[in-house]
């Protein structure tokens, strides 16, 4: 089993604890923290479970605008492995190729169909005292913050390892990227894009020669680097 291999399985340990999120249950997340703590994600297992331990519940909970009910807001995507939520309508706010392959939008968007919000305060009311870090009055934050990091980490894995294989040489073709790693094309062409910065340059479709369709352009490659995953060229 080599890296994208590891990466998907984990992925599917996390898709089954988080059926389990959504049919109600607390605690699941420690299991899954032990799981990977001895295994190669081990590091993400430690950030996910300090992002626990220093939990706060401010953060999700928005409660101080409202008198009659408590809002639970996922944070913006680019700095968590879930994407934002309307706070109105309930619904995911600009989902990334991860959210979309993964299905966590729709993750997100059933969170408020299976779990209350309680005001997160330590007497239950509005105007008490917020509650301490790591300790949040909605017990199932703390699961669902570990879950975030976890996705957050597998997507940025992801992203290493295609821009690992893009900055090592001068031109890439994305498709041998896709085929190698397993993504779609279109998921690639997201990825690539993200990673490209204002250096590098991404084609899509070229007009006068469709041989240079789906091709990475880097300026100032790096020939030293030893991707964890490479295309045979």
């Amino acid at each position: 089993m080599d890296f994208p291999d590891d990466l998907r399985s984990a992925e599917e340990s996390l898709k089954q604890v988080e059926k389990e999120f959504l049919a109600g249950n607390d605690g699941i997340a420690e299991t899954l923290l032990a799981e990977l703590s001895t295994g190669i994600f081990s590091s993400d297992s430690k950030t996910a479970q300090e992002q626990m331990q220093n939990l706060d519940e401010s953060r999700y909970i928005k409660w101080s605008r409202w008198t009659k009910k408590f809002e639970f807001t996922a944070s913006f995507w680019k700095d968590e492995g879930y994407p934002s939520i309307d706070s109105t309508t309930h619904r995911a706010r600009n989902p990334d190729w991860y959210s979309k392959r993964t299905g966590t939008t729709l993750f997100v968007e059933n969170l408020m169909i299976h779990r209350n919000v309680l005001a997160p305060t330590v007497d239950g009311e509005q105007k008490g005292t917020p509650t301490p870090i790591g300790k949040p009055s909605n017990r199932w934050l703390l699961d669902f913050v570990v879950l975030s990091s976890l996705r957050f980490s597998l997507k940025n894995h992801w992203t290493q390892l295609v821009r690992e294989i893009v900055k090592k040489r001068p031109q890439t073709r994305l498709i041998l990227v896709a085929e190698r790693l397993g993504l779609t094309n279109q998921e690639i062409l997201d990825i690539a894009r993200k990673i490209s910065g204002l250096d590098d340059r991404v084609v899509e479709h070229d007009k006068s020669d469709s041989s240079k369709n789906l091709i990475y352009l880097c300026r100032k490659p790096d020939s030293s680097l030893t991707p964890l995953v490479d295309i045979i060229v």
